[in-house]
């Protein structure tokens, strides 16, 4: 889905939990690289956890870094030219929110392949059915 925004993010941030077992080689790659910006940008802990701070969108290497990486991440967010956040990732992607509009909506729907967006107002209406049980 990341990628399918390339050309409206201006700024993304993410945080870089201590390295797994459970990360493929790639992933454990793009946290290394992130971990690098980390360093100069935001901040690494003792214990190995990083917070690369707000990142301008002028690199592709870091930039392909963090669409790998951002799945594994426990916060990563992405910022359109206005600030607005476009897309946040919470624990490790279990929950993402988008706020697109119709184009950027459009360039992600080939990434989603046969999962569904869904409107907020139309989650609300779910979410308040599902108490009312």
């Amino acid at each position: 889905m990341l990628a399918g925004l390339r050309d409206s993010v201006v700024d993304y941030e993410t945080d870089v939990p201590a390295a797994s077992e459970d990360w493929s080689p790639d992933v454990a790659a793009a946290a290394d690289t992130l971990r690098k910006v980390a360093a100069t940008t935001g901040r690494i802990e003792r214990g190995g956890y990083a917070q690369t701070g707000r990142i301008r969108a002028d690199s592709d290497v870091i930039w392909s870094a963090f669409v790998v990486f951002a799945p594994w991440a426990y916060d990563a967010t992405v910022w359109d030219e206005v600030g607005n956040p476009l897309l946040s990732f919470a624990d490790e992607a279990g929950s993402i929110t988008a706020t697109l509009d119709q184009t950027q909506y459009k360039s992600v729907l080939p990434v989603l392949g046969p999962a569904r967006l869904v409107p907020e107002k139309e989650w609300s209406q779910l979410a308040k059915a599902r108490r009312s049980h």
